[in-house]
């Protein structure tokens, strides 16, 4: 059963100015909406918001409570300032718990790959989350890939090699898509190097000049 997490607000009245007011008292402006509840207007304190992101990532199950009432949520999106990183606006979706979500998971590698350690292998991640449906209460808080399976230049962990909880299904990739694998270090370093596009400005005529 995955961690639950609370996080209390307040109605908020939506006027022309509401949101800059809300904001400029420390508060976070969000609307929820969902199953069993009505879209409305609501503020979280900005700290309070902060601690739970970082404790939690945005795939868990919340504790909403909110006009004396507990509402299952999970953060469907969250903007941000484009300057200061900061948060601005939360979408909290009430969710059904004996029906299946979509949800966005993060991938952590952990462990270091004995190729990468012995032989100058460089470590190339291809993905760092994935999208799985399951129950509101089986949302993991992340998915783990053990890099120490990785022993030789060329080795690789697909989606598969995971060997996901049958509680999660797997959407939008296939099962063989690989997530990460090692490759030899001249082939990292071509893999970096910039791309050479042809001068677009170039004049045909004096191109053609230029190869008479």
């Amino acid at each position: 059963m995955a961690e639950t997490y609370s996080l209390a607000a307040e109605k908020r009245e939506i006027t022309k100015k509401s949101a800059r007011d809300t904001r400029a008292q420390a508060r976070i402006p969000g609307v929820i909406y969902g199953h069993g509840v009505e879209s409305q207007p609501f503020s979280v304190d900005y700290s309070d918001f902060l601690r739970l992101i970082r404790r939690a990532g945005q795939s868990a199950l919340i504790d909403l409570e909110l006009d004396g009432k507990t509402i299952k949520v999970l953060i469907h999106k969250y903007d941000q300032d484009p300057v200061q990183d900061t948060f601005t606006h939360i979408d909290l979706m009430a969710v059904n718990l004996k029906e299946k979500t979509m949800v966005h998971v993060p991938l952590e590698f952990v462990g270091e790959s004995e190729a990468v350690k012995t032989l100058g292998g460089v470590l190339n991640t291809s993905h760092d989350s994935l999208d799985i449906r399951c129950f509101p209460g089986e949302i993991p808080h992340e998915i783990k890939v053990d890099l120490t399976v990785l022993k030789e230049i060329g080795d690789s962990i697909t989606i598969a090699d995971l060997k996901l909880s049958e509680e999660f299904e797997l959407m939008n990739l296939d099962a063989d898509v690989q997530l990460c694998s090692i490759m030899g270090r001249a082939a990292a370093e071509d893999l970096d190097a910039p791309i050479e596009v042809p001068d677009a400005d170039l004049d045909p005529e004096k191109e053609a000049e230029t190869e008479a």
